[in-house]
């Protein structure tokens, strides 16, 4: 979509508004983990943050890490983005974390983590026990890095796998993709987003090249050019990788400050949950700036 090509200064012309909301503790960020047992008898372990002041009622985030990840390497963002909202996180079985990875049957895997995702979901009594909080049904989204932002996808309407298969879930109602994968022919293609059902936050980098997933760093913008819902929003930051250079998952790599990008991309994925206008301000951290 040719609204996906526009620049920084074009966007200016437009009319949004300023939010600026600062990355930083509100309220002190509680934190439990949980094993929920899945339809298959698997063991799902899941982090769950939240507030422990403010509302009693909140949003829920659900969160799923990248390919291989661990929850101890999506930390970093799942507490940054527990603001006013529970999050909570299931470690798949592809996690190197898993004890018994050797044994995946990696054909099953995306099926897994859709399911362990709904697991999640089906699981709020629980999530409201360890919480003390209640969830507000109407406002729950899903969010991930990597091949997790592709799951989160999948979850909010995208058609997924080879043949593409449907995995919606009508509970979702937003969507947050940290560097989602670009186009994978016969498993991840345009089409398949172009079937997104809720709008989607974005992001990527101009570092963001991933060898097999991404040779382009501009490949991780097909999932939001690709698709048609209004109101999604597309960040690019200016020298930001995979990984944030050590915040999401490869936290003790060696790698360029990236952090007021972090908490840029952080700051906009909040306003773009709560459904607030998105700061279009021009700064030196962002390449590219789009709302549908």
């Amino acid at each position: 979509m040719g609204a996906a090509r526009l620049t920084r200064r074009a966007l200016l012309a437009g009319a949004m508004l300023l939010v600026a909301v600062p990355v930083g503790a509100r309220d002190a960020v509680g934190t439990a983990d949980t094993v929920l047992t899945a339809p298959d008898g698997r063991a799902v372990p899941v982090r769950i943050t939240w507030p422990e002041g403010g509302a009693r009622r909140l949003p829920l985030l659900v969160l799923s890490h990248g390919a291989n990840g661990t929850l101890d390497g999506l930390v970093l963002l799942q507490r940054s983005i527990t603001r006013g909202r529970i999050v909570a996180a299931p470690r798949h079985p592809d996690s190197e974390a898993n004890p018994d990875l050797a044994k995946v049957d990696r054909a099953r895997v995306f099926g897994q983590r859709v399911a362990d995702m709904k697991l999640v979901l089906d699981s709020s009594a629980e999530i409201e026990r360890l919480t003390g909080k209640r969830i507000d049904a109407t406002r729950i989204a899903a969010g991930g890095h990597s091949f997790g932002a592709l799951i989160a996808q999948a979850l909010g309407g995208a058609k997924v796998g080879a043949p593409a298969q449907d995995w919606r879930d009508a509970r979702i109602a937003r969507v947050v993709a940290f560097s989602p994968p670009g186009p994978i022919p016969g498993y991840a293609e345009p089409a398949g987003w172009a079937t997104m059902a809720v709008p989607q936050f974005v992001q990527t980098g101009t570092a963001d090249v991933v060898p097999m997933m991404a040779p382009k760093w501009e490949a991780h913008m097909v999932s939001f050019e690709a698709a048609t819902v209004r109101g999604s929003v597309l960040w690019v930051g200016n020298g930001v990788d995979h990984y944030f250079g050590n915040r999401i998952q490869r936290l003790s790599r060696a790698a360029p400050d990236q952090g007021a990008a972090f908490r840029r991309a952080i700051n906009l994925a909040d306003a773009f949950l709560r459904g607030a206008q998105i700061d279009s301000a021009p700064d030196a951290l962002t390449e590219r700036l789009v709302r549908k």
